[in-house]
């Protein structure tokens, strides 16, 4: 019988945390198959595809994107570089996993999500993928069973030291160069915030406002410090809080989810989530066991595209998300609240 798993190839790996766990599942998954890894640095490639137990590396990104074998493309490339990596992957028929953000401008992201439409195939945002893991998609499930009533207010928070720009190499490398990325400390982690709200709120962000700056890294290129006020279409106020001023070792995530039935907390220093309202036989505060934030969703990936099933977010999340956060840079910068903008479509 001929193997029947989607073929799979992972081009750029400057997003490293992402690159090795991504291709790691690949190479685990019974339903894909990781055909190899592309980047600049081929030593850097060697890595991950070992690390994976794969052997095809090359430092050529068109070797895998106009080879008709591979049926599906991840990219880690750097925010600046994805776009063209996008677009030429869609336009040769091939179903996308992306980097968070997808591109540095919405005119950018605006070419990916023409591209992806004309092509008809799947694409599937980075930050989106923690939609389905275990601890989001309980959330979701107390929400739509009303046992936190209408979510009024949400707040999140994450420290977080400076990203390295390799495992054991010092500095930030192109998460800290703004000719390569739209924001610094405060988009590396909001946008998946960002992204959880809209979602389980089923509702855009209306209104910004923020402050942002460089706390700890006065020479840093792009800001350490981020705090934002976001206001949902349904009334719901988010504050979220995001760092790369962090200590090392001092990494920490904190989230509250308060409705007018219930509300949820989670503390990473505690390792425990809190639950409060409609959950029988308790009254007030009861801790749960929390499960992983995190979830791949490679395995859903294959079945959007074998199957046809729905996909949990499109291109157009991608491209709502980073609006969000260029509005909240746009408040930061101009002092007063903005609202993101839609899509040309809508």
């Amino acid at each position: 019988m001929a193997d029947s798993r989607l073929r799979i190839a992972l081009v750029g790996v400057d997003h490293w945390y992402s690159a090795f766990s991504t291709a790691r599942s690949i190479a685990e998954s019974s339903t894909a198959e990781l055909v190899g890894v592309a980047d600049a640095d081929p030593d850097r490639a060697r890595q991950v595809a070992g690390s994976a137990g794969v052997e095809r590396v090359t430092t050529d990104p068109s070797e895998f994107l106009n080879d008709s074998s591979v049926q599906a493309v991840a990219s880690f490339i750097s925010v600046d570089r994805n776009p063209e990596i996008c677009i030429q992957a869609v336009r040769n028929g091939k179903h996308v996993i992306s980097v968070k953000p997808l591109a540095r401008t919405l005119d950018e992201a605006t070419e990916i999500a023409n591209a992806v439409r004309e092509a008809g195939v799947v694409f599937l945002p980075s930050e989106s993928r923690n939609r389905l893991s275990p601890q989001h998609q309980r959330i979701k499930e107390w929400y739509s069973h009303g046992r936190l009533g209408k979510v009024i207010s949400a707040y999140h928070s994450l420290w977080s030291s400076l990203p390295q720009s390799w495992p054991g190499q010092p500095g930030p490398g192109w998460w800290g160069d703004p000719s390569r990325v739209p924001g610094g400390g405060w988009i590396d982690h909001s946008i998946y915030y960002i992204d959880f709200l809209r979602w389980l709120l089923g509702e855009e962000v209306a209104q910004v406002s923020g402050v942002k700056g460089n706390l700890k890294y006065p020479d840093l290129p792009v800001e350490d410090y981020g705090v934002a006020t976001l206001r949902f279409e349904g009334g719901a106020i988010s504050t979220q809080e995001v760092t790369w001023h962090a200590p090392k070792g001092g990494f920490r995530s904190e989230m509250n989810l308060v409705g007018t039935e219930g509300a949820v907390a989670f503390d990473s220093l505690s390792g425990k989530m809190s639950v409060s309202g409609s959950f029988p036989p308790f009254e007030g505060w009861v801790q749960v066991a929390p499960e992983s934030t995190f979830a791949e969703a490679i395995d859903e990936f294959v079945s959007y595209v074998r199957e046809g099933k729905e996909p949990v977010a499109t291109v157009e999340d991608a491209w709502r998300n980073l609006a969000a956060c260029l509005a909240f840079y746009e408040a930061a910068e101009s002092g007063r609240t903005a609202s993101p903008q839609n899509p040309p479509s809508v």
